[in-house]
């Protein structure tokens, strides 16, 4: 069977472009040395369907070979790395994938990330697989339509892995300093370090300063991609950072680009390391309209704007050069401004606690830039406690966006709690372990709904939305009351 596999390989390669039909005798001995088979005289060419993704072929090979002692173990990890590597010996390198994509860029910068992205898909960079079994859905809220999705995509480590990484050798120096660093491209991993080898980067230059460019393996939305300096040092928002979006959207208007903050609790997953996240998809706070526009004296051809949505956010309109100077002035003047009624407190001796989460756009001509407005200091501005239970972690770009990316225990949680509510019983929720967090939460708003015992999953989406739009206005410095509104207005009164 180890053959026929190879050849459906074969077929998949070649309907993907990743090799030609006269590369078909190189590709089949490349794949019988890494698998240690003879060659056969007169292969069986295969003929049947062949799939979109290589997901299910490269597994059945991957068994084969734990099977067969070609890996370090049969391990989930393990073959998952061997999938990558047999994928990485079809995939362009570094050199040639970077001079493809900038001749396109040449003709079209859409065109360009077009070809890259079908490409990593198709090169099994981007698990699509995985990602479709991610839960997704949106919900109309007077904040808009949020977009939330129960994360299922990553890969679990099974207690085997865990055993077999305490024998793994402590070498940090063997390891890139960050999963986000250059020297990730083309690694082959570890049982505790995911293989990159089917990874290749694209050089760009922002400002003077180089970066890389690539997509996510587990993207949460349209192109969801990343990009990085090429130097490890840690993220960082200043005028530096607003330029770069706005330089970065310039040479591919048709993306979107943003940071996370740089401080601990409202920032993102990995500080260590500066980047951006961009791609192409339209958020909810894209759609967020004028609350109320005001004049920034300093740039009277930058128009500013303060827009509905639940986490304060000031947005910015105009040429590239202007808002970017018009940016960095806000950000200055953040980063120093108190206000003891709503407990804001940009700093604690030379503690820095307030910064921003910025976001760049095109808008035909325009370049937009969103500031949204952050301060950790004693995570008074995280998401309370109560919410805790359907998700702890910090709110960061994608979530301020507008869409949730939700822990996957929600979708074994929230199976149980339907069967309860289906049963009319409660009070059950706080018998199990797995439900009991979420009793008081339940009990908040289930009187809303008299017949919730017929469509439980359903509310339980919905509520959920609604949870996910109250930790964004959690996140607000300033809170939609009237005390909150006029200290917004009292900041904006000193640009």
């Amino acid at each position: 069977m180890i053959y026929k596999f190879v050849e459906e390989l074969l077929a998949y390669l070649l309907q993907k472009n990743l090799i030609s039909e006269d590369e078909i005798t190189w590709a089949r001995n490349t794949l019988l040395f890494a698998l240690k088979l003879e060659r056969q005289a007169n292969p069986i060419i295969y003929k049947g369907k062949i799939a979109q993704n290589p997901s299910e072929i490269l597994g059945k090979i991957s068994a084969w070979a734990g099977k067969n002692n070609l890996l370090p173990a049969d391990t989930k990890t393990y073959r998952d790395n061997f999938e990558t590597y047999l994928i990485s010996l079809f995939t362009l390198r570094p050199s040639e994938l970077n001079e493809k994509f900038f001749n396109l860029y040449k003709k079209n910068p859409k065109k360009a990330t077009d070809f890259l992205y079908k490409y990593f898909k198709n090169n099994y960079y981007i698990k699509t697989d995985r990602i479709a079994k991610n839960i997704v859905w949106k919900q109309k809220t007077k904040s808009g339509n949020l977009e939330m999705a129960i994360n299922l995509s990553k890969p679990e480590k099974d207690p085997k892995e865990i055993a077999l990484q305490l024998q793994q050798p402590k070498n940090p120096s063997s390891l890139p300093k960050c999963f986000l660093c250059m020297e990730n491209e083309g690694f082959a991993g570890t049982i505790n370090y995911a293989s990159k080898q089917n990874l290749r980067l694209i050089k760009l230059n922002l400002n003077g300063e180089n970066f890389y460019f690539q997509y996510s393996p587990y993207s949460y939305y349209d192109e969801h991609s990343i990009v990085f300096s090429e130097k490890h040092y840690p993220m960082e928002i200043n005028a530096k950072t607003l330029n770069n979006l706005l330089e970065f959207v310039e040479k591919f208007p048709h993306y979107f680009i943003g940071s996370n903050a740089e401080l601990p609790i409202v920032g993102g997953s990995i500080l260590t390391h500066n980047h951006y996240q961009a791609g192409r998809h339209n958020f909810a706070l894209d759609n967020a309209k004028e609350e109320y526009k005001f004049k920034l004296k300093r740039f009277p051809a930058v128009k500013a704007q303060i827009v509905k949505w639940p986490m304060n956010t000031i947005r910015l309109i105009g040429a590239k050069e202007q808002v970017a100077l018009a940016g960095a002035y806000i950000l200055n003047k953040w980063r120093n401004y108190n206000d003891k009624s709503v407990n804001l407190f940009a700093k604690t001796g030379k503690t820095q606690h307030s910064t921003i989460t910025p976001i760049a756009r095109r808008q035909n001509k325009n370049f937009v830039l969103d500031l949204i407005l952050r301060n950790n200091k004693d995570a008074i501005f995280h998401t309370h406690e109560e919410r805790h239970n359907i998700k702890r972690e910090n709110i960061g770009l994608i979530e301020a966006l507008g869409l949730a990316v939700l822990p996957g225990r929600l979708e074994s949680e929230f199976a149980q709690i339907a069967q309860i509510l289906k049963k009319k019983n409660i009070e059950k929720l706080q018998d199990l372990s797995s439900t009991a967090q979420h009793y008081n939460w339940v009990k908040s708003f289930i009187n809303k709904y008299p017949n919730y015992h017929k469509n439980p999953e359903e509310i339980l989406l919905k509520e959920t939305a609604l949870t996910f739009e109250n930790m964004l206005k959690d996140c607000a410095i300033f809170k939609d009351t009237e005390q909150g509104k006029n200290a917004f207005k009292r900041f904006i009164k000193t640009l």
